[in-house]
């Protein structure tokens, strides 16, 4: 209960806390979009107020250039702009207009754009670097007397300049216009509002008044703006700048062509958010604090009355329990003395037995079976048993009991250690085992008879089994017998002819034919001595000390001993810098003689030309040599008799098939093995596998 009670704190405390942070999450979306609705708001109220501030600062500027366009002496200057005194008297006046209306500059330009004559009172602006002939002259043909304002731009010094325009009209047309250069960077010092920014641009997007942003905007700045929608489905663009974000807003004056940009700061609203947000998340955690206290309260109480109901419950089970159990159950104190006996305890020792308060080495006669017990349970009632001792316990030890009557039986016991609250004792089971010692009694007597009948039943076996190995033992002296009975008649037939002409020739004088007849003979007699000498094969004796082998050399050995018959065999051997194996040499090439000799035998049965492959792998302290040929193979089902003496698949009197039987013999002297098995191909692959070198 105490687990289930934990387990659902913890339950609720993780859910508490996942709905904190939910709620935090939640309010602090919902007030910053409540905040930024508002600035959004705020701030198209702040454009329109800045609309309204720069036309009433703009209409002082309307009326400047007409106050000289229909001047008599401008009007003679455009009739004849080279005349000198005109040119001087002109200026005279457009610096005096400068320091009456307080403006930057006053020009006289041509229809076509050109400079005709300025005020000079600044002396390092230069029109041309901030406004085109072709601009100026495209803007007065297109405006048509009304009155105009422009804008131009100097990339270098990064400065913006307006001109209000007021065309010039002679008897011949449009002649030219009066230009003043009027300065508004007032505004923006007006507009220097705390975190806010306020940023112009003209007809060609440029920026030419700009609050406190000491030209950290770029060119195309308008591009990277990022759109948002607000929840009320409201759209506008958040402008990143210096690490913060603006919210930017803009309005477009259709006459200029201007545009007022307004970024909001959102640095106070992210802050005022998270503190909404906060308190928020405190007046709910004290809600939940207390509706959790609450809640765990009357959970504890519920607890505790269910634990008392089920501590009840578990004592009334522990008493069906162990007046139930067909186990002995006893409990001591800690020196020793029963203090309770369940129903069946009772039932061991006798239905009148007196067991409580006495002790249970009463009980325990002094037999061999009972030494440890009694010492143990002595041990108990004398307080020998002390410090760490008290907490050994002993387990399923064989005992003798004696019963009221005097009768004894065998039973199982065991003393364990109990405590409880501050009281110390020991708990003892027992169990009867007389059933259990009768079936093991029966048991071992059962053993002793089948041990007795699977000895008879051995020795029968080991008969049988010798009396089939001497059979085999005659199959195989029998089927060696007719091979080599076979293969000795063969060339013992050929000497005695061949004895037998050599007399008849040597009679008739005729010696050349005589020697030819011997030497034949002779060839017989060493088939012979082979043949004898693969049969001595089969009885060496293991090799007293092996030493390092070329595999190489022993290839090569192997080759010339085979002499004319390996010299159409064509070769493909890879060592890959392996080479030396712990062999015996005349052995290794008599197991590689063998393999090449059945290949060359087995491909002239085909008439093909034989194709020895040879190839080397590495296996930690072994090396494995594969050999494969184009022959004809063997079938899957002769594949485990391949290394058995006398097995061959070629017909009587072709061999005796003791070549691949002793090449195996060999490896396995050398401490190698011999294998033959198919590959992918299912062609026909040995593998001899020996100790690297």
């Amino acid at each position: 209960m105490i687990s289930q009670f934990r387990k659902h704190r913890l339950f609720f405390l993780s859910f508490g806390c996942t709905l904190l942070t939910l709620l935090f999450f939640g309010v602090n979306t919902i007030a910053y979009q409540a905040l930024i609705i508002e600035k959004h708001s705020e701030g198209q109220d702040k454009l329109l107020d800045y609309v309204i501030e720069l036309r009433n600062e703009l209409k002082n500027y309307h009326i400047l250039p007409y106050a000289l366009a229909d001047n008599p002496t401008l009007l003679a200057f455009m009739n004849n702009p080279k005349d000198p005194v005109l040119t001087q008297r002109l200026q005279r006046q457009l610096e005096d207009l400068t320091h009456v209306s307080k403006t930057q500059d006053w020009f006289i330009l041509s229809a076509q754009g050109d400079l005709l004559v300025s005020s000079e009172q600044s002396p390092h602006f230069d029109l041309d670097d901030y406004f085109s002939k072709q601009d100026l002259s495209n803007v007065l043909k297109e405006q048509q007397g009304e009155y105009i304002l422009v804008s131009g731009y100097n990339p270098k010094q990064y400065k913006s300049a307006h001109l209000v325009l007021a065309p010039v009209y002679t008897k011949t047309g449009l002649a030219g216009a009066v230009a003043v250069r009027i300065n508004v960077s007032d505004l923006i010092e007006r507009w220097n509002l705390l975190d806010d920014l306020v940023v112009m641009t003209d007809q060609n997007s440029l920026i030419f008044l700009a609050s406190k942003l000491n030209r950290l905007l770029v060119s195309n700045w308008l591009d990277s703006p990022t759109e948002v929608k607000f929840l009320n489905n409201t759209r506008s663009k958040v402008y990143h700048l210096n690490d913060e974000n603006y919210l930017l807003q803009n309005v477009t004056l259709d006459d200029l062509k201007w545009q007022i940009h307004y970024l909001s700061n959102l640095k106070g609203i992210h802050k005022k958010a998270q503190n909404i947000a906060f308190i928020s998340l405190g007046i709910f955690a004290l809600i939940f604090l207390f509706w959790l206290y609450r809640r765990e309260r009357s959970l504890k109480i519920a607890s505790k009355l269910e634990n008392e109901i089920l501590i009840a419950n578990s004592a009334q089970r522990q008493r069906v329990l162990i007046e139930n159990t067909h186990v002995g159950l006893l409990q001591l104190t800690k020196r020793g003395e029963i203090s309770f006996v369940n129903p069946m305890g009772v039932r061991y020792f006798g239905q009148r037995a007196e067991l409580n308060n006495h002790y249970l080495h009463e009980f325990l006669p002094n037999c061999p079976e009972n030494k440890i017990a009694l010492a143990f349970i002595k041990s108990l009632h004398t307080q020998e048993v002390t410090g760490n001792t008290l907490a050994e316990n002993l387990l399923e030890q064989e005992v003798v009991l004696q019963k009221e009557d005097g009768l004894v039986f065998p039973a199982l016991l065991s003393v364990s250690s109990l405590k409880w609250s501050d009281s110390q004792g020991y708990l003892v089971t027992l169990l009867d085992i007389s059933k259990r010692k009768k079936a093991e009694l029966n048991l071992l007597e059962a053993n002793t008879r089948l041990e007795e009948r699977v000895l008879e039943r051995t020795k029968a076996l080991e008969a049988a089994q010798k009396e089939l190995l001497r059979t085999e033992k005659l199959a195989a002296i029998g089927q060696m017998s007719t091979a080599i009975a076979h293969e000795l008649n063969q060339p013992l037939t050929g000497i005695r002819t061949l004895a037998y002409t050599a007399e008849l020739l040597l009679r008739r004088q005729d010696s050349e034919q005589a020697l030819k007849t011997l030497i034949d003979l002779e060839s017989l007699v060493v088939r012979m001595q082979k043949l004898t000498s693969e049969l001595k094969v089969l009885a060496y004796r293991r090799p007293e000390q092996l030493a390092p082998t070329s595999i190489k050399n022993s290839i090569e050995g192997a080759i010339e001993s085979l002499g004319d018959d390996a010299n159409n065999v064509h070769w493909e051997i890879t060592f890959k810098d392996l080479d030396s194996v712990i062999a015996e040499p005349t052995r290794l090439e008599r197991i590689f003689s063998n393999l090449i000799s059945n290949s060359i035998q087995a491909c002239a049965e085909l008439k093909i030309i034989p194709h020895i492959k040879i190839s080397l792998e590495k296996h930690d302290t072994q090396i494995t040599i594969n050999y494969q040929d184009n022959g004809p193979g063997i079938e899957n089902t002769q594949l485990i008799h391949i290394f058995e003496p006398f097995f061959t698949t070629k017909p009587i009197g072709k061999g005796l098939g003791l070549g691949l039987a002793i090449s195996a013999n060999l490896a396995k002297d050398m401490n190698g093995v011999l294998k033959a098995s198919h590959d992918d191909e299912s062609r026909l692959v040995f593998r001899l596998t020996l100790l690297k070198a």
